[in-house]
């Protein structure tokens, strides 16, 4: 049985280009690690090891990786502004 599916799954992505096979090839790791027993969770450091394991490094242009920075302060600082509003 595994056999036929293996040979579907074959035939199904034949003639793909290779960005949809890689589609495919990710939707079917993200199944196997949302229905895996006892899997990390989203976000979890053991999860972004794993990403980076698969993909390599990250890397940025250049100032790329400020601009992400201070967008994820601001973004900090407008949460910590709305969290005061809320408790006052």
């Amino acid at each position: 049985m595994k056999r036929q599916i293996e040979t579907h799954l074959a035939m199904a992505v034949r003639g793909l280009p290779p960005e949809k096979i890689f589609q495919v090839i990710d939707f079917a790791d993200y199944l196997r690690s949302k229905y895996a027993p006892d899997a990390p969770q989203r976000g979890s450091v053991e999860v972004i090891l794993q990403a980076l394991e698969q993909v390599g490094p990250l890397q940025f242009a250049p100032g790329e990786l400020d601009t992400l920075l201070a967008e994820i302060q601001t973004m900090r600082e407008m949460d910590i502004e709305t969290y005061d509003q809320l408790s006052a």
